[in-house]
């Protein structure tokens, strides 16, 4: 028997081996697909992706996936709002080209009634243009805050704890965040 006593140490996870791991994990973390459906698709027993799942997925993987799936959703749905605001843009100036049309054609046909009439048609055309433009100069953008979030508050008060248990890693702490840049305010300085 091997030493160690577990027959399979040493051993790597079926999921470990496979190109598409990223995405099993995704799909493990997110619920996007039972366990059951992951283990038939890659040819596993329910039990091994269980165990890979309790066994290899750290809290921190989780947390990660996790969060970078709700900022991808807000990417996505931010994408879709810029994209919808430039199709109103275009669609105000292309109704703008062709009325710009109908006033040239009237003057060209001498009709001084059709022109003027046009031009007004125009001109709320362009002042609807110029509110548009006004509403839809800057593009939407996403600001993530991390000194808020759950997770940074939780390993605010690990770091505390950790720092209240041994003194003297206080200040390589500080030091070292200082460093990084992080964020080291009056508040965080009673670490």
């Amino acid at each position: 028997m091997a030493q160690g006593g577990n027959k399979n140490s040493g051993r790597r996870a079926a999921i470990d081996m496979r190109p598409d791991k990223g995405e099993i994990i995704r799909d493990i973390v997110l619920r996007r697909r039972p366990l059951s459906e992951i283990a038939r698709r890659i040819g596993v027993h329910t039990d091994t992706v269980r165990r890979y799942k309790d066994e290899k997925i750290t809290e921190e993987m989780r947390r990660s996936i996790l969060a970078e799936n709700r900022i991808d959703a807000i990417k996505a749905d931010t994408e879709v709002i810029n994209q919808d605001r430039m199709d109103v843009a275009m669609t105000y100036e292309s109704l703008a080209r062709r009325v710009e049309k109908l006033i040239t054609q009237a003057e060209e046909d001498d009709n001084p009634a059709f022109a003027l009439s046009a031009m007004e048609g125009l001109r709320k055309v362009l002042r609807d243009i110029a509110t548009m433009q006004g509403k839809l100069a800057t593009n939407l953008t996403v600001n993530v805050s991390l000194a808020e979030s759950k997770e940074w508050l939780t390993l605010r008060t690990i770091l505390q704890e950790v720092c209240d248990e041994v003194p003297e890693a206080r200040e390589p702490l500080l030091r070292r965040m200082r460093h990084h840049v992080l964020s080291v305010t009056k508040e965080d300085s009673v670490l």
